[in-house]
């Protein structure tokens, strides 16, 4: 009888995790739909340039440590990707990521350097509101999936005063 009860209550808890996992990508396919004017690629070829560029950084363990605080600012160079293993790691033709990088970097997010390739411009997404809207509600959707996974344990969080911010950091206290 246990065994049937825990089967069941495991049952509906993955049909809960699975609606809010798909009302989070719903709401963020929707979101960055309307910010990128219909152009989903265009925002998969920055995520994918944007998680390459700062790879290199936090691949290093020393480096991770020095920048697990959600405030703490990469001071290293980004690196750079050649178009060939961008389009690999999109999965998209080479001549349409040439083509939306074009774009990205026509939009500021994007150089280029021709010995080296592509890169993420340091600060550029900071400046963009539309960027800056769609991280946050990104942020707001993961805490309520997580949320619906965890039973209701988790307590939402709001963004605080800068100054509590600049104080918090990774397993220290707030003074």
């Amino acid at each position: 009888m246990k065994a049937r009860l825990q089967r069941t209550a495991a049952r509906d808890n993955s049909l809960i995790v699975s609606f809010g996992f798909n009302q989070y990508l719903m709401e963020m396919s929707r979101l960055v739909t309307q910010r990128f004017h219909g152009d989903i690629d265009s925002y998969f070829i920055l995520a994918a340039l944007s998680v390459t560029s700062i790879g290199h950084v936090l691949a290093d363990p020393a480096k991770a440590r020095r920048y697990a605080s959600l405030n703490a600012r990469i001071e290293e160079d980004y690196a750079h990707i050649r178009l060939l293993p961008l389009a690999e790691i999109t999965g998209m033709p080479r001549t349409t990521v040439r083509r939306k990088i074009a774009k990205l970097m026509a939009l500021g997010y994007v150089e280029h350097d021709p010995k080296h390739g592509y890169r993420v411009i340091k600060g550029s997404m900071a400046n963009c509101p539309h960027l800056r809207q769609i991280m946050q509600t990104q942020i707001a959707l993961m805490l309520r999936l997580f949320n619906v996974m965890l039973g209701g344990a988790l307590i939402e969080l709001q963004p605080g005063e800068g100054r509590h911010r600049k104080l918090a950091s990774v397993g220290r206290p707030i003074k």
